[in-house]
């Protein structure tokens, strides 16, 4: 995706229901199965943090249910005999003073580790959202509670980057991400003495990369046609001379898919409209990313198995329906919304239906 594109961004946010927010950022952590097994309650949520509240506290229970996570951490303490290794300088002082006590240090097997100190964290500081039901922020409180044997932190953004997971752990990982997003959804409001609900939908940059990850992560795991593969495309280009003070950039397609006889080129765009005002009123489509996107075929076409490649601009619906398609120069082109405001089955079925194959002209036999 074309971070420096031109183009208006969103300034008011699509309307995307609560759940389909977190069904689209679960896909976007190539986490959707999972996030299924995760029930969000029979009513709808009035807000994100609340959702969010739900899927933690039953994410929690089940953790508990199935026994924290434990790792060895060290330790060093004053015990009354021998375990681990001996701090012989700390003993020696301890023995100067006539306390009998040995300063020992080994390794203890313990819950109190730091992604499960993030959950507890997450639990009670969701409980503190200003806009959070009473009975469910109860709930989070009593099931933080439960977890006696972790500390207590202070959340930072950094805590979640130091989490290291494995194999063993690695069901922790749907629940980590949905505590940075809680994370990111509230922000300390000292008025109030607690937190309030910051609208990730109007943070442009985080959404445009989510819209991205959930668009490629959908197809790679709910259709067998194609093959989702990461694209760099190289310019068709002969260096003349340079001064060496800059080069070409990288074209790093947002969204690849293969097949034996088609490819397909989608780049994404979270922008409020797909369309924009002439100089006499006028619409047409964004102009920068309709050149970004024909940059994208014209430069990989200088590859033969590229010859008949598809293109596609894909936005979130904000009003308009569009899906209007146009054969430029020897490709495909498609320029559509898809409608996040509506049933998660029928989103599924509309990003689905995009793939339909093009219309006859357009039709060509392309190496695998």
């Amino acid at each position: 995706m074309d971070r420096t594109a031109a183009g208006k961004p969103v300034s008011n946010a699509p309307q995307i229901p609560i759940e389909n927010v977190y069904f689209l950022f679960c896909y976007a952590w190539n986490r959707f199965e999972e996030a299924q097994s995760i029930p969000i309650g029979g009513t709808p949520s009035p807000d994100l943090p609340n959702l969010l509240g739900r899927v933690l506290l039953h994410g929690a229970r089940a953790l508990l249910r199935r026994g924290l996570d434990r790792n060895y951490r060290d330790v060093a303490e004053e015990i009354p005999t021998v375990r681990g290794h001996i701090d012989l300088g700390t003993s020696l002082r301890l023995r100067a003073k006539n306390v009998r006590r040995i300063a020992c240090e080994f390794d203890e097997l313990s819950n109190n580790v730091l992604h499960n100190q993030i959950i507890k964290a997450s639990l009670k500081r969701l409980a503190r959202g200003n806009s959070i039901d009473p009975k469910l922020a109860h709930e989070l409180v009593l099931t933080a509670q439960r977890m006696g044997g972790v500390s207590d932190i202070w959340l930072e953004r950094s805590a979640f980057a130091r989490v290291q997971l494995h194999r063993n752990n690695a069901y922790y990982d749907l629940l980590l991400k949905v505590a940075e997003l809680a994370f990111d959804c509230l922000l300390p409001d000292p008025a109030a003495g607690g937190f309030a609900f910051h609208d990730v939908l109007r943070d442009e940059t985080k959404m445009a990369r989510v819209f991205e990850d959930f668009v490629r992560n959908f197809y790679r795991a709910e259709q067998r046609e194609f093959v989702v593969a990461p694209l760099t495309i190289s310019w068709d280009a002969i260096e003349v001379s340079t001064t060496g003070a800059g080069r070409l950039p990288t074209m790093i397609v947002d969204v690849y898919l293969r097949s034996a006889h088609r490819r397909l080129i989608i780049d994404t765009k979270y922008y409020a409209k797909a369309l924009q005002q002439s100089l006499y009123g006028s619409e047409s489509f964004q102009s920068a990313n309709l050149y970004q996107l024909f940059s994208y075929l014209k430069n990989a076409a200088a590859d033969p198995a590229f010859a008949g490649c598809e293109g596609m601009l894909l936005y979130p619906q904000v009003g308009q329906v569009l899906k209007e398609t146009f054969w430029i120069q020897g490709h495909e082109v498609t320029v559509a919304t898809l409608n996040l405001d509506q049933p998660w089955r029928r989103v599924s079925d509309a990003l689905l239906a995009l793939l339909s194959p093009p219309n006859p002209i357009a039709t060509v036999s392309n190496a695998a």
